[in-house]
């Protein structure tokens, strides 16, 4: 991944639901991203329970980060 060459260390968060699309994509292309779920929906919420979503993936950014 382009970014990861530049330094940079690349997190693609993803609600559950997409989760096999995108873990079937990164097969098909051949790539291994570091992947955050946090539940679905995300959409349509209100501002507490986006921002429950919100902590879920720092906090697995966070777990990630420390794992590297």
């Amino acid at each position: 991944m382009e970014l990861e060459r530049r330094g940079v260390v690349p997190f693609l968060i993803v609600t559950s639901t997409f989760l096999p699309l995108v873990r079937a994509q990164a097969t098909a292309r051949k790539v291994e991203p570091r992947v955050i779920v946090v539940d679905h929906p995300v959409g349509g919420l209100d501002a507490e329970e986006f921002a429950t979503r919100v902590e879920a993936a720092y906090a697995g950014m966070v777990r990630e980060l420390e794992d590297l």
